[in-house]
């Protein structure tokens, strides 16, 4: 296939490659779930849903946080919903009683069975990782510790974040999760690269020094950086005496997407994670230093301006990729990786590539 194009438009449509991604890229890598306050207490837990995993993460009596796929093992009844904090874990089906440690404690008529081993139906389990107190899952036992695959990226984060360890969610479950109809690799493709601002978000390049926007790409995660911002500007007003002049973008293969903007000590978090071959949930909140509530123009610009800009790019592009005139569109990359360069978006399709491997000879 050929590097300087995009991924063909069946790598958006077609479901069996979408049962490919989340074998190959979903199951086995790492995701972003939420941040370690959600889950500060012993019993805490919160729930997500991964392709077709419904998952828990719950902090342990010994204060450890553990993974657990969110299915009894008896007849495959959901244990949890939503989040909260619980003393042990009941299914609501028959009652089999789990501890926050995953142990099953209790399984009715379990005593007059012969050879029944409750050590034998303990709750299936993942892997859970901590950066700077942001919570991250891999389905995968085997999988390489985060912090190892994603070189550079925490020391960066800590260096272009200065007020991070003073973050907390401004609102658990992050307000309301974004849902698109649109494939999930869209989603990322738009958050990469920002050649398409200046038509499809003026006030954001009002608000952004684009002659400083950078983009730079490393192993598995990417940063689009602007140095400077504009005080008046059609986005959103902002103090000049603010801590926070410039803005930053980071993406962490595969689904996390974060960054900051102007004017503002804070921080946004996101999951971009797959549906449907067509449907995407976006989640996630934003964190804020010393409890300082967002400002309402702020908060209006970006829920009620940027984000359905951007909503509305990527439901339209879903429905051109189904069109028989279009199959692939060639990456526009200028040698010094401006802001208008799509090179991360092309780093972005390299991994996918080299996640799914051979797909009809033409990878």
């Amino acid at each position: 296939m050929n590097t300087n194009k995009s991924l063909p438009s069946r790598y958006y449509l077609d479901p069996e490659i979408h049962e490919k991604e989340k074998s190959k890229i979903l199951y086995t890598n790492w995701h972003y779930v939420g941040h370690v306050s959600q889950v500060a207490n012993p019993g805490d837990y919160l729930t997500l849903q991964l392709g077709d995993e419904s998952l828990i993460v719950i902090r342990g009596g010994d204060d450890v946080l553990r993974g657990f796929f969110n299915v009894c093992r008896h007849r495959a009844h959901i244990l949890l919903e939503g989040k909260g904090n619980v003393k042990s874990i009941t299914c609501p089906y028959h009652a089999w009683n789990y501890s926050r440690d995953g142990e099953l404690r209790h399984a009715g008529n379990a005593d007059k069975m012969i050879d029944f081993d409750k050590s034998e139906y303990c709750l299936s389990g993942f892997q859970v990782e901590t950066i700077c107190d942001f919570i991250f899952v891999n389905l995968d036992k085997n999988a390489t510790p985060l912090n190892n695959q994603a070189n550079g990226f925490e020391k960066d984060l800590r260096q272009r974040v200065p007020f991070l360890d003073r973050l907390k969610p401004l609102q658990y479950d992050t307000g309301r999760p974004f849902s698109i109809n649109a494939n999930w690799k869209i989603i990322v493709d738009n958050f990469l690269e920002c050649y398409h601002c200046k038509k499809a978000h003026p006030a954001f390049v009002d608000l952004i020094d684009m002659d400083q926007y950078e983009t730079k790409i490393y192993d598995i995660w990417s940063r689009q950086y602007a140095a400077d911002a504009n005080l008046e500007n059609k986005a959103y007003k902002f103090d000049k005496h603010a801590s926070v002049q410039d803005m930053c973008f980071w993406f962490l293969w595969p689904t996390t997407a974060l960054g900051y903007l102007p004017g503002i000590e804070a921080l946004f978090f996101s999951a971009i994670l797959p549906d449907s071959v067509d449907k995407t949930t976006r989640f996630g909140h934003w964190l804020v230093a010393n409890d300082t509530p967002l400002p309402d123009n702020f908060n209006n610009y970006m829920n009620n301006v940027l984000f359905i800009e951007d909503i509305d790019i990527c439901e339209s592009v879903q429905k051109g990729l189904g069109s028989k005139s279009y199959d692939q569109g060639p990456f526009m990359i200028d040698p010094n990786h401006s802001g208008i360069s799509e090179i991360a978006v092309q780093h972005f399709h390299g991994l996918i590539k080299q996640s799914l491997g051979d797909i009809d000879g033409n990878v």
